[in-house]
């Protein structure tokens, strides 16, 4: 698991913060177009962090393969590293780090190369792992420093058929580890849960926030055609093609967050 602390500059009126993960690109079903409009909708305080899945990767050898997918794995590797680096390099500036995802993983464990890793040294990013801590420290003019804890990890389990299954099992997770945001993917939802606790800043009495949020996916759930998604083939409900942006404001004691997904 990965420990980071990072700086972050900010104007008073804090930062935006979007997630990057299960884009899937190099599928028929990636929505590159959404996740362009997604990147694009950002500004100087605007940074970005990566929980895996970004290129599809699923090869001959592996079970979700099926007729249509081609190239050799070399083909498809090399490829889909590429091409999504070039959609992300001109955000690398931003980028507090990328992680890995079960897609990646896959092909490390099948094949001794990782994607993630050559993608953060393709653009110059932080590796985040598969999983960690990120202590994001908010100044201004190089002071008053406000840190967020952020727990991240790619996600796990499948994905539930009801809307409440997946957050039950990310708030067990969370219950876990003391952080303010806590972000997950692999589940292809877009959700987020808002958690107050009661304590103290000093002698003064506080409601503490800590923010769960499940963050989307760029790909589209169905086809148009015969030929079935692997969604489609294991009976998934539609999803919500889109990520979430968190609004992270330094306060005079703690700090707030506001997710809109």
């Amino acid at each position: 698991m990965q420990t980071s602390k990072i700086d972050v500059e900010h104007d008073g009126k804090g930062i935006k913060l979007k997630t990057i993960n299960d884009i899937h690109w190099g599928d028929e079903q990636c929505d590159e177009k959404a996740f362009k409009r997604y990147l694009a909708d950002s500004d100087e305080h605007t940074y970005f962090i990566g929980l895996g899945d970004y290129m599809d990767m699923i090869i001959p050898s592996d079970p979700r393969y099926f007729p249509g997918m081609t190239g050799s794995v070399v083909d498809i590797v090399d490829h889909q590293l590429r091409g999504f680096a070039d959609l992300l390099s001109p955000y690398t500036d931003k980028m507090l780090g990328l992680g890995w995802g079960n897609h990646e993983w896959e092909i490390l464990k099948r094949h001794g190369t990782s994607p993630a890793s050559r993608l953060n040294e393709m653009l110059g990013t932080r590796d985040l792992g598969y999983s960690g801590l990120l202590n994001l420290c908010l100044k201004q003019g190089g002071k008053n420093s406000r840190s967020v804890i952020i727990r991240y990890h790619h996600g796990f389990g499948g994905s539930s058929r009801t809307s409440g299954g997946d957050l039950t099992k990310f708030e067990k997770e969370c219950a876990n580890w003391d952080a303010d945001l806590f972000l997950y993917g692999h589940v292809h939802k877009l959700q987020t849960v808002r958690v107050v606790r009661g304590g103290l800043c000093g002698a003064t009495f506080v409601a503490k926030d800590q923010h769960l949020v499940i963050c989307g996916t760029f790909k589209k759930t169905f086809n148009d055609g015969p030929c079935p998604t692997w969604s489609e083939k294991m009976g998934f409900p539609m999803r919500t093609v889109g990520g979430p942006t968190i609004y992270i404001e330094p306060r005079r004691h703690r700090h707030e967050i506001r997710v809109l997904a």
